[in-house]
């Protein structure tokens, strides 16, 4: 819960007003019907259901056209038909819910009055003041969640992230997941170098040196489906001209060091991807991690993005966009296969109107498959279903609202009616 206080940033362009990995995998195994999983010790892993809620404030100066103030922050919960068979987690993450709101509601009310004073002062020198959050989730089954959240005011950017066991609910530190967490720093040092190459950017030790001067409790982490992955923000372990660095210790690579409970995962899964952030999956079902990154220019004054750019180490794909708002999402299939969701609202329509577009990462090159006017499903309230299950995709079809909201994913990557 300590970790909720740190205020952090990022501009984050959201709808708020409409409906809208894994590296290194085990052998295939036998799925379900119903989408659970058995494991090698016999458990069914399911995946779990969570709410996405989109909440807004803006404040203008009296009855003039300057904003003051743009608070924007989302916040994920467990859908209500989760709740009786995973109580304590509920429970758990209803009270991190109502503790991440206050959090918000207190940085809108401290911004609204620092910037009132600040325009009232030199108004010609005045930028209205930007406060965003956005909640994602990285990994929701029966075993374990894992939250990330990605939020602060403008000029910057942090990450925090919030993991859980989802029987006890109960928070986990390292060495609920890990073996050994004396190996923590030596084995981060080896991956995180490895992608930095020659250009070190604070000596060898840096990593080193970050994990024996960093309490527990501050360090960044999300238990993901392949591995854990650690959040360095600017300046951690690098100069800030570095940016945040970011680096996945897999499962499949590490199997020592990790408590076997958390490496059991299903065979498919979807996960929310940040914008402008490195993500770890295997692509090219080769073991190891390759890196994906979507990002897209963003236009300040309109509020809208007006390019995409999808990135692997393998391929680059770039397109004018013209889009209120990037929700990228990485799908992985029960046959091994990669793509990429992005969820985005129109900007050239006159009516907005919510597009899903599907990118093929196969092998780790990207590959534009096709768009479909499908949203997420809406709750109602500003509240939406979060996809996490590829094969009971909650979604709404925008061109017939009489079609079946349960979709799944086909073989061509494309969402289809089941």
């Amino acid at each position: 819960m300590k970790k909720l206080k740190r205020i952090v940033c990022i501009l984050l362009t959201l709808c708020f007003t409409v409906a809208l990995t894994s590296c290194g995998e085990k052998p295939p195994q036998e799925v379900t019907p119903s989408g659970t999983t058995e494991n090698a010790e016999n458990k069914e892993i399911s995946v779990l259901s969570f709410n996405k809620e989109y909440i807004s404030h803006y404040e203008w100066y009296k009855d003039t056209s300057t904003m003051l103030v743009r608070s924007e922050y989302t916040d994920v919960t467990l859908d209500e038909t989760m709740e009786k068979t995973y109580p304590l987690l509920a429970k758990t993450l209803a009270e991190t819910s109502v503790m991440r709101k206050r959090t918000m509601e207190e940085q809108k009310d401290n911004f609204i009055a620092t910037a009132t004073d600040e325009f009232e002062s030199n108004n010609e020198a005045f930028s209205t003041y930007v406060s965003t959050l956005d909640v994602q989730v990285r990994r929701a089954d029966s075993v374990a969640v894992s939250i990330l959240e990605d939020y602060g005011t403008e000029g910057s950017r942090s990450f925090n992230g919030l993991n859980y066991d989802a029987e006890s609910g109960k928070e986990l530190g390292l060495a609920d997941v890990f073996v050994d967490t004396s190996k923590i720093p030596a084995t981060v040092e080896k991956e995180i170098m490895s992608r930095i190459g020659e250009d070190k950017p604070a000596g060898d030790t840096a990593v080193i040196e970050y994990f024996k001067n960093t309490p527990e409790d501050s360090i960044i982490w999300t238990l993901d489906y392949n591995g854990v992955t650690f959040y360095f923000n600017s300046g951690d372990i690098a100069p800030t001209n570095f940016g945040i660095q970011i680096v996945t210790v897999t499962f499949a690579e590490y199997p020592d060091l990790f408590n076997k409970k958390y490496t059991f995962v299903p065979d498919e899964y979807i996960v929310s991807l940040p914008v402008e952030s490195s993500f770890f999956a295997d692509l090219n079902n080769d073991g190891k991690c390759d890196e994906l990154i979507v990002s897209g220019n963003y236009d300040k004054e309109d509020r809208y993005y007006y390019t995409l750019g999808i990135y692997t180490e393998y391929s680059d794909y770039e397109v004018d966009w013209f889009a209120y708002n990037l929700q990228p999402y990485y799908v992985k299939t029960v046959d091994g296969s990669s793509y990429l969701y992005v969820f985005s609202e129109n900007a050239r329509e006159e009516h907005r109107r919510m597009v899903l577009s599907v990118f093929s990462l196969k092998a780790g090159y990207i590959v534009n498959i096709s768009e479909t006017d499908t949203g997420l499903l809406y709750r109602g309230n500003n509240v939406f279903a979060v996809p996490t299950n590829p094969d009971e995709l909650l979604l709404c079809d925008y061109d017939d609202y009489s079609t079946s909201l349960i979709f799944t994913v086909g073989e061509d990557g494309m969402p289809i009616n089941k």
